[in-house]
C-alpha cells in the first residue's frame, strides 16, 4: 500500500545545545550506544561461532548451489506448486490485466479495477480501464500540498525530529491506500485510459518524483526560513503556493494536463458504437459508475493491536483536508468469510498484503511454505504475525483485487487475485492465494458495507485508537 511497506525505524535522540550562542546542538548518547569492550566480538566469541558451523556434505552441496543458482529457485518447493490447480468455484469477468508498470502506485489501481466489473456488465463491454494518470495527477498535486502543510505544522520542531525526518524522507511518494481512491474520486472524479493515458513518467516514475521532492524540500526549506523571522501562518502559505505552481508544471509536463471537459464514446461486445457524449470528471464518474465509495468499509488485521476497535493511522492522506486512513480491527477469519460473500456475489474485493514473501512467480501462486529458507539454512526464519509488525519483519506493501475463490465445505480455501504487473507474471496476470497465506500475510480488506455482519459495521463508528505516522501501515 501506499506502494504500501516496511519502513526504517528512526531513534529519536536526545539532544543539548552547546555553550555558546548559536553552536550546533549536540547528540547525547544513551547507555550502551557508545563502543565498549565489553560489546566487541572478541576471540573466544569468533572461535564459539566458528566451532557452531559443523561442514557436511549437504552443507557444502547446498553452498555450491547457491553460488551459481538465483537463491529463490533452490528454495522454492516444485511439489506444492504443481499441486495447486487453477480452478476456482466461483470467478467475477474482470477486464484485462493492467500494469502499474514501475511505479507504485499498486493502491490505485487495484481501487480502480475494483469499480470495472460493474461498468462492463452495465455497458456490455470486452474491456474497460479507467485513466490511472489522471488520478495519479491530482495524487501529486494534493500530496505536495499536504507535505507543505505538515511543514508548517511541524516548523518550529527541528529539522531532524522523528516527524520531520518522517517527513523529508519521501516527501511525494507513490504508495498509498483505500482513502486516498475515496478521497480522489470525490473530488475529482474520474475519466477513461484513452482521455487521459499514461505517459512515459506517469508509468515510471522515479525521475519525476526526484523532481517533485526536491521542490517540495526547497518549499519546506523556505516556509521554515520565513517562520523563523517570524512570518505569520498566511505568509508561510504563500511560500507553499509558490512550490504548488511548480509541482503543477513539472505534472503538466511529465503526465499532461488533466482534461475539465471530453468527449468520449465506447464499442461495446457487439461491435456497437455509442452515440459520442460530452462529461466532466464527476459527471462520467455518477454516469458510469454510481455507486458511493462510502459504502465501503476498510478493515485491517493487525495482531498485537486492540481486537474489534477501529485503528486511526496518522498522516496515511494524501489531502491537507481528507481524513487519515481509518479501519476496524478483525480477525482473518471475519476477513474471510466478507470476502467470499462479496466474491459469490459478484463483487470484487481491494485487499493489501506482503507480496514479497511466499512467492512462486512462475506459478503465480502465494502460499506458505512454497520457498523453504528454514531447511536450506538450517535456521527458524519464522515470526508469528504480531512480532513480524511490531519489529519491521513485515507490513503490508502491495494492494490487489480478489476476483474469485474457491469454497469447500462452506469454507474459502483459496482466491484468485487480479494483479497489475501485467500478463508476463503469474499466469497471464492471474495470481493465487491459499488459505495459509491469506492468513499470516493479508493485512487490509474492502468491503461493501452489505456484506458486513452489524456488529462489525457498528464499530466503524467508534472512537478510534490513533496510531503515529511512523507505524508500519503508515509507509
Amino acid at each position: 500500500m501506499r506502494l504500501k511497506g516496511t519502513m526504517m525505524p528512526m531513534l529519536t535522540a536526545a539532544f543539548v545545545l552547546a555553550g555558546s550562542a548559536g553552536a550546533m546542538a549536540q547528540y547525547v548518547p544513551g547507555p550502551g550506544e557508545e563502543p565498549s569492550a565489553a560489546a566487541g566480538l572478541d576471540a573466544k566469541a569468533l572461535g564459539e561461532i566458528q566451532g557452531s558451523l559443523v561442514q557436511t556434505p549437504a552443507l557444502r552441496a547446498a553452498q555450491n548451489a547457491l553460488a551459481s543458482t538465483d537463491l529463490q529457485n533452490v528454495v522454492t518447493d516444485l511439489q506444492k506448486a504443481r499441486q495447486q490447480d487453477t480452478l476456482f468455484t466461483h470467478v467475477i469477468a474482470a477486464g484485462k490485466i493492467t500494469n502499474q508498470e514501475q511505479t507504485g502506485r499498486c493502491w490505485l489501481f487495484a481501487g480502480l479495477n475494483v469499480l470495472r466489473p460493474a461498468v462492463m456488465a452495465k455497458y456490455k463491454l470486452e474491456n474497460f480501464e479507467f485513466s490511472q494518470a489522471y488520478s495519479q495527477f491530482y495524487d501529486k498535486l494534493e500530496r505536495a500540498n499536504r507535505t507543505l502543510e505538515l511543514a508548517i505544522a511541524l516548523r518550529n520542531e527541528p529539522p531532524d525530529s522523528r516527524k520531520n525526518a518522517l517527513l523529508l524522507k519521501d516527501p511525494v511518494p507513490d504508495g498509498g491506500d483505500w482513502n486516498y481512491v475515496l478521497a480522489l474520486v470525490d473530488k475529482y472524479g474520474l475519466v477513461p485510459k484513452s482521455v487521459m493515458p499514461d505517459t512515459w513518467s506517469a508509468s515510471h516514475t522515479d525521475a519525476m518524483n526526484a523532481l517533485l521532492d526536491v521542490r517540495v524540500r526547497k518549499g519546506i526549506v523556505a516556509i521554515r526560513k520565513a517562520a523563523a523571522s517570524g512570518a505569520d501562518v498566511a505568509r508561510l502559505r504563500q511560500e507553499k503556493m509558490a512550490a504548488l505552481k511548480d509541482v503543477y508544471r513539472i505534472l503538466v509536463l511529465c503526465l499532461g494536463e488533466p482534461p475539465r471537459q471530453f468527449s468520449w464514446r465506447y464499442e461495446d461486445k457487439d461491435h456497437k458504437v455509442s452515440e459520442p457524449h460530452t462529461y466532466t470528471p464527476q459527471s462520467f464518474y455518477k454516469e458510469w459508475v454510481g455507486v458511493s465509495l462510502h459504502d465501503y468499509l476498510r478493515f485491517v488485521n493487525y495482531p498485537g493491536k486492540p481486537m474489534h476497535v477501529p485503528l486511526r493511522f496518522a498522516w496515511n492522506r494524501d489531502m491537507a483536508d481528507a481524513p487519515d486512513m481509518q479501519a476496524v480491527n478483525v480477525t482473518t477469519d471475519e476477513m474471510k468469510t466478507m470476502a467470499m460473500q462479496s466474491v459469490l456475489a459478484d463483487e470484487a474485493v481491494w485487499f493489501c498484503c506482503n507480496s514479497s514473501v511466499q512467492r512462486d512467480n512462475a506459478a503465480g501462486l502465494w502460499d506458505e511454505g512454497i520457498q523453504d529458507y528454514s531447511d536450506l539454512f538450517g535456521v527458524d526464519f519464522s515470526m508469528d504475525k504480531a512480532d513480524a509488525l511490531a519489529y519491521l519483519q513485515d507490513a503490508p506493501n502491495h494492494c490487489m483485487v480478489f476476483v474469485g475463490v474457491n469454497v469447500t465445505a462452506g469454507k474459502p480455501d483459496k482466491w484468485k487475485v487480479e494483479n497489475s504487473w501485467g500478463d508476463k507474471r503469474g499466469r497471464e496476470g492471474y495470481w493465487t492465494i491459499t488459505d495459509s497465506w491469506f492468513g499470516a500475510h493479508v493485512f487490509e480488506m474492502l468491503v461493501n458495507r452489505k456484506f458486513v455482519p452489524a456488529q462489525l459495521a457498528k464499530l466503524a463508528d467508534q472512537q478510534p485508537v490513533v496510531l503515529p505516522p511512523w507505524d508500519p501501515f503508515s509507509d
